[in-house]
């Protein structure tokens, strides 16, 4: 505990900041769209878009101006999205390349710890930080629906089901962050790294709706396992979204100890 103590320590303001920021993005969000009723203008507009810019923009901002279209296109709003990114990349890619780098890492393992052990550490302390941020933007969210519109069992199970997915998702991007940050010798150049693999995925998932050329992607991109308007609409199964996710994160997770294990220290 010793070590999760000293990463919280480390990145507190981040993790609070962001807890702070993404729950008070989806209070405020979710009250706007239950004070304001724009779907007369939202409909309008719509209706002279394509169907392929319908199909990149997603369900879960086609029904933005119903609250259960805003709770869900609040939860992958690029702003959270952006926040999440950014958490899960910069604790593995600073307490393993970034430490590797200073020597810090050299220290660290000069103590009769395992390297399996002192990296599951760093990867289960990451994971509670992300589900840490995501818990606070569920509840707020379920708070909000409470207050301005009805919570009923079904959309509070929904709720649920995003937030998961949601925390699955950006697990995968730790756990890539961790990988490669096992074989990296600089923290700074590996989250470069990592968040333009990242980004380059992100845009790759809105142009394969555009473009029928690259759509044969979408089953190769992680980003297309988290659609929170069609897991709110019924239209995705949790389960496989589960499965593809969960596996992506073991394999991440097993080569990463595999490498940490051989490598040399530095270097």
């Amino acid at each position: 505990m010793a070590y999760f103590y000293f990463i919280w320590k480390f990145h507190r303001s981040l993790l609070i900041f962001s807890a702070v920021v993404i729950s008070a993005f989806q209070f405020l969000f979710i009250k706007l769209v239950s004070a304001i009723d724009y779907s007369p203008i939202t409909s309008l507009l719509l209706e002279k878009l394509p169907e392929n810019v319908k199909a990149m923009l997603g369900e879960d901002f086609i029904s933005t101006h119903t609250v259960e279209g805003a709770a869900a296109f609040g939860l992958n709003h690029p702003l959270v999205l952006v926040i999440l990114c950014i958490c899960a990349i910069i604790i593995p890619s600073r307490h393993i390349a970034g430490e590797a780098e200073t020597g810090t890492l050299e220290l660290v393992l000069s103590f009769p710890v395992a390297r399996t052990r002192l990296l599951l550490n760093l990867w289960i302390s990451a994971l509670s930080f992300s589900f840490f941020i995501i818990f606070f933007a569920v509840s707020s969210s379920l708070l909000s629906i409470h207050i301005f519109h009805q919570l009923t069992a079904g959309l509070f199970v929904k709720m649920i089901t995003i937030g998961c997915n949601l925390w699955l998702l950006f697990v995968f991007v730790m756990s890539l962050s961790l990988l490669l940050s096992s074989f990296g010798k600089e923290g700074n150049k590996v989250a470069i790294r990592i968040a333009g693999i990242t980004l380059v995925f992100y845009l790759l998932h809105y142009l394969s709706s555009l473009w029928d050329t690259i759509s044969f992607t979408k089953p190769f991109n992680f980003f297309a396992y988290y659609q929170p308007g069609d897991l709110m609409s019924g239209n995705r199964s949790f389960s496989l979204h589960f499965v593809v996710l969960f596996l992506l994160i073991l394999i991440c997770l097993l080569i990463s100890l595999f490498q940490f294990n051989r490598r040399d220290i530095p270097g």
